[in-house]
């Protein structure tokens, strides 16, 4: 083969890297709807606070392009990152119900339910 083909083969070999890769990168659609949410609320409060995304980026401690990132709801964005900028805007406070397990309804019923049909061991008797 010549250095020509064994590149289109690497090229293609890449090109079906890449879809594969954002095949799996694809949210339902409420986790995307979700992220864009957040994603909104991070600009708007940036825009409020009349700062830049150069300016978020400083004090968040990466590039403005990770900011549009961030404010387009950009899945690939660490939540570090996510977290970090809330926190920087005074908004992280809000996030103390995120993953709360006192919100968590259908655990409490799935952990109630299991505790109620443990078993339990017959007590020895004292009778000799």
């Amino acid at each position: 083969p010549t250095q020509d083909t064994i590149i289109k083969t690497c090229l293609s070999h890449l090109g079906d890297i890449i879809s594969d890769m954002k095949r799996q990168q694809q949210l339902p659609r409420k986790v995307a709807m979700e992220l864009e949410r957040i994603g909104i609320g991070i600009r708007t409060a940036r825009t409020r606070r009349q700062m830049t995304q150069i300016e978020l980026a400083a004090r968040v401690g990466t590039t403005f392009h990770t900011i549009s990132k961030m404010e387009r709801g950009a899945p690939g964005t660490s939540i570090g990152l996510y977290m970090k900028a809330l926190w920087v805007l005074g908004l992280l406070g809000h996030m103390a119900q995120v993953a709360d397990p006192s919100h968590d309804a259908e655990g409490i019923v799935l952990e109630a339910s299991r505790a109620s049909k443990r078993v339990r061991t017959k007590q020895a008797s004292n009778d000799f």
